[in-house]
C-alpha cells in the first residue's frame, strides 16, 4: 500500500471512529429531572416590583396572566404571543423599534426534606432566557443579567442559552418555594422571555452539568474546523481545484455558526446581539458556499441559482451587520429560512439528483444483457457507491431533511434540537471521503504520469547520449577534459567536437533555455545543423557560420518559445577564432604568465543575442587570438556561475577565474578535477538548479 493510500485509509478509519464516538456520546440518556417547571403554572404580569417575588399572586387577581402547566413537560413561553394588555403589535419587517419593558414571571415548586440535606447541590436550569433578566428564589436574588442605563435602555443584551444557576440550599424551604424571573426586553421580540420548549428544570447540579454538556457539539465543530483548514491547504497546493476553497470556507463558517450557538462562547463574548449577528451571517453563507462547491465538483461551472443565491445572501448579511434592531434581524432570518427551501431542493433534486440520473443512465446501459431485477440493483449499487454524485446524494438527503426540520422548529415548535449539526456531519464526512478518494485517484494518475515521464526522460537521455560525442582522445596539439551533468536524465546543455583525423578543428558548446525532455529534443535539432554547416564552411568566417545556423533554426525555435546560447571555437595551429551568441564568456589562462583573462579584446558588443531569439537582431562578431604551449581554454554553461552556497552567495566569474588561476599545470583532467573540487567545496550539499557542463582544453604543442 503506497503512502497516500495509507493516509486515506487511516483518515477513513479515524472518521468512522469519530462517528461511532459521537453516536455513543449522543445516545447517553439524561437522568430524569427532579422538578420539571414546565408542569407548574406560570404567572405573568407587565412591570416589576421587588415585593411581588415573595409569594404567588392571589387567586383571581386579574392583573396576572396564568399559564397552566403541561403534563408533557414541554412548553414554550413566548412573551410576544402572550395575551397581556397593552402589548404592541409589530408588522413584519418593520424598522420601528420598541422600548424595552419589564415583565415578571413567577412559578412555584415543592422541595422535600431530603433535597435540603447538607451537601446537596441543586440548581436551576433554563433552556433559554432573554433579553435582560434576573432570577429570584423565595424573594432573594440569585442571578442578575440586567444591563440598562438610567433611561431604561438595554446596554448589553443577555439572551442566554442553557443557563445553569446554582442554588444555595439555605434559600430553600421545605414545601412550597417561589421562583420568579424579571424580564426586560422588547415586547415584540421572540427572544424576550422563554421561547424554547424545553427544558426548564430544578435538579442536582451534577445532572444539570451533564444535560448542558456540549462535548459532542464541540467535537463536531472542531472537526469541521479541521476539515476546513485541511482543504484550505489542499487548495493552496492545487489552486486549479477551486471547489476545495469553497468546501474549506463552508466547513470553517459551519464551525463559526455552530460555535456561536453554544453556551460556552458566552464566556468569551457576553453580548448576545454580537453572537446572534455572527450566527446569522455565518448561516447565510452556508448555502451559497455549498452550492458553489457542488456546482464546481459536479459540473465545473456555477449555476445561475448559485449566483442569485449568493447575491441575495450577501444582501442579507449587509443588512444584518447594519445597526438594525434585534427584531428586524430576526425578520431577516425568517426571510432566509423561507427562501432557503428553494436552493435546498434545487441542489438536492436538480444539481445532485440530475447528475445521479445521468450516471444511472450511463451505468444502466452497461447491463443490457442481464435481467431487469439484477440490472436495476446493480445499477443502483454502482451509481451510489462508485460515482461522486451518488456518494453525495445520501448525505445530502440527510442534511436537507435535518435543515427543513430545524427551520420548521425555529419558526413553529422551538425545541431547538439543531439536527442540522448532525446532518452536516453526515454530509461533511461523506464529502471529505469523496475528496480524499479524488485526491488518491489524482495521486495515482500523477504517479502513472511520473512513471511515463521517467520512461520518456530515460529514452530522451539515451538518444541524446548517442548523439553527443565522447571526449576526443589521441588528438594532436590539444588535451581535452569535460564534466557533463544533466539536471535530469536529458539535458538542455550540449556540445560537439569537430576534428579531421587527429587534428582538432573546433569546439561548440550550447545551452538551450530550460531543461529536461523539451530542451533535450531541441539539442537534437540544433546539433546536426551546426555540425553540417561548420564542416561545410571551413573556409568561411565563424561569424557567417553562426549566423547561418541561426537562420536555419530560428523559425522552429520561435514557435517553441525557446532560445539557445552558444560558444563556437575554431583552432588553426596557434590561432583560435571565437564567436559568442549570448553565452557566458570564454576564459584563457596563459602558461607564460599564469594570468587568466576573459576573451573579449576589450570590446563590449562582440557578443550576439542567443540563437532563435531575434529581438534586436544583434549579430555576434569574431574574436581571434593566439595561444601558446600549455595555455588553457575554459568553456562552461551558466550553471557554474549561478550556483549558490548555503549562505545564498553566488559562485560567480571571479571565483571561477581565481580557481582556474590556482589550478595545477597538469593535464586537462587534473585541471578539471581541481576546478570541480573548488566548486564542490563552495556549494557543498546544495542541489544544482540547472544542467552543468565544463570543458577544459589545454594546448599541448
Amino acid at each position: 500500500m503506497c503512502g497516500n493510500s495509507r493516509h486515506v485509509y487511516y483518515m477513513k478509519k479515524i472518521l468512522l471512529n469519530i462517528t461511532a464516538g459521537i453516536i455513543l456520546l449522543s445516545s447517553i440518556p439524561a437522568a430524569a429531572a427532579v422538578i420539571n417547571l414546565d408542569r407548574e403554572a406560570i404567572y405573568v404580569r407587565k412591570g416589576f416590583d421587588a415585593a411581588w417575588v415573595n409569594g404567588l399572586p392571589s387567586p383571581g387577581d386579574s392583573r396576572w396572566l396564568v399559564i397552566p402547566g403541561v403534563a408533557s413537560g414541554t412548553r414554550k413561553v413566548v412573551l410576544k404571543e402572550l395575551p397581556l394588555k397593552g402589548m404592541p403589535q409589530r408588522p413584519f419587517l418593520s424598522l420601528k423599534e420598541y422600548p424595552p419593558e419589564n415583565f415578571t414571571f413567577m412559578t412555584s415548586f415543592t422541595v422535600d426534606e431530603k433535597s435540603l440535606e447538607p451537601g446537596s447541590r441543586l440548581g436551576i436550569f433554563f433552556a433559554n432566557i432573554g433579553e435582560n433578566w434576573a432570577v429570584y428564589l423565595n424573594g432573594r436574588l440569585v442571578r442578575s443579567e440586567i444591563h440598562v442605563n438610567d433611561r431604561g435602555e438595554i446596554t448589553d443584551y443577555r439572551h442566554s442559552r442553557e443557563v445553569a444557576i446554582p442554588v444555595d440550599p439555605r434559600l430553600l424551604r421545605p414545601g412550597i418555594n417561589i421562583l420568579a424571573a424579571r424580564i426586560i426586553g422588547d415586547p415584540t421580540n421572540i427572544d424576550s422571555g422563554f421561547h424554547r420548549s424545553t427544558p426548564f428544570v430544578i435538579d442536582s447540579m451534577e445532572q444539570i452539568e451533564k444535560q448542558r454538556s456540549e462535548q459532542t457539539t464541540l467535537i463536531l465543530v472542531f472537526l469541521y474546523l479541521f476539515f476546513g483548514i485541511y482543504h484550505l491547504f489542499i487548495f493552496i497546493r492545487r489552486r486549479d481545484e477551486l471547489f476545495n476553497l469553497f468546501y474549506a470556507l463552508f466547513s470553517i463558517l459551519l464551525f463559526v455558526y455552530i460555535l456561536s450557538r453554544t453556551h460556552a462562547i458566552y464566556e468569551i463574548i457576553s453580548d448576545s446581539t454580537i453572537l446572534h449577528r455572527i450566527e446569522y451571517c455565518s448561516l447565510y453563507t452556508l448555502i451559497p458556499l455549498i452550492g458553489a462547491f457542488l456546482d464546481l465538483l459536479l459540473t465545473g461551472t456555477y449555476s445561475r441559482l448559485t449566483k442569485i443565491c449568493s447575491a441575495f445572501c450577501a444582501l442579507l448579511i449587509i443588512i444584518t451587520v447594519m445597526p438594525v434592531s434585534n427584531v428586524f434581524a430576526i425578520d431577516i432570518l425568517r426571510v432566509w429560512q423561507v427562501s432557503s427551501i428553494i436552493p435546498l431542493f434545487y441542489y438536492l433534486f436538480v444539481r445532485i439528483g440530475g447528475k445521479v440520473y445521468e450516471e444511472w443512465k450511463r451505468i444502466y446501459g452497461r447491463y443490457r444483457s442481464h435481467g431487469l431485477p439484477y440490472r436495476v440493483m446493480k445499477t443502483a449499487e454502482r451509481t451510489l457507491t462508485s460515482t461522486t454524485a451518488g456518494n453525495i446524494l445520501s448525505g445530502a438527503i440527510i442534511l436537507a431533511a435535518c435543515s427543513i426540520f430545524d427551520i420548521a422548529d425555529s419558526m413553529f415548535w422551538a425545541y431547538d434540537v439543531v439536527l442540522t449539526q448532525y446532518g452536516f456531519f453526515a454530509f461533511t464526512m461523506g464529502i471529505t471521503l469523496i475528496l480524499a478518494n479524488r485526491f488518491l485517484k489524482t495521486h495515482r494518475e500523477l504517479e502513472m504520469s511520473n512513471e511515463i515521464a521517467a520512461i520518456e526522460m530515460e529514452l530522451a537521455a539515451n538518444m541524446q547520449k548517442m548523439l553527443l560525442p565522447p571526449v576526443p582522445a589521441g588528438i594532436e596539439q590539444w588535451d581535452i577534459a569535460m564534466s557533463f551533468v544533466p539536471k535530469y536524465g536529458a539535458s538542455g546543455d550540449f556540445y560537439d567536437f569537430y576534428y579531421s583525423g587527429k587534428q582538432l578543428q573546433g569546439i561548440a558548446l550550447f545551452d538551450v533555455s530550460g531543461h529536461g525532455v523539451s530542451s533535450a529534443l531541441i539539442t537534437m535539432m540544433v546539433k546536426p545543423v551546426t555540425f553540417r554547416i561548420f564542416n561545410a564552411m571551413k573556409d568561411e568566417s565563424l561569424e557567417k557560420i553562426i549566423n547561418l545556423v541561426n537562420d536555419h533554426i530560428s523559425h522552429d525555435l520561435s514557435r517553441l518559445d525557446n532560445f539557445v546560447t552558444s560558444i563556437l571555437v575554431r583552432m588553426t595551429g596557434n590561432r583560435v577564432e571565437y564567436v559568442n551568441a549570448g553565452h557566458p564568456d570564454l576564459l584563457h589562462r596563459a602558461h607564460a604568465t599564469g594570468e587568466v583573462r576573459i576573451i573579449n579584446n576589450g570590446e563590449n558588443n562582440f557578443r550576439g543575442e542567443p540563437l532563435g531569439l531575434a529581438i534586436n537582431h544583434h549579430r555576434p562578431s569574431v574574436i581571434s587570438f593566439s595561444v601558446g604551449k600549455n595555455d588553457v581554454l575554459l568553456l562552461f554553461t551558466d550553471c557554474i556561475l549561478d550556483a549558490r552556497n548555503q549562505r545564498k552567495e553566488r559562485y560567480g566569474m571571479d571565483r571561477l577565474m581565481k580557481s582556474l588561476a590556482d589550478a595545477p599545470d597538469g593535464s586537462a583532467a587534473e585541471i578539471l578535477d581541481f576546478l570541480l573540487a573548488r566548486f564542490n567545496l563552495f556549494v557543498r550539499d546544495i542541489e544544482l538548479r540547472d544542467d552543468f557542463t565544463v570543458i577544459v582544453a589545454k594546448k599541448t604543442s
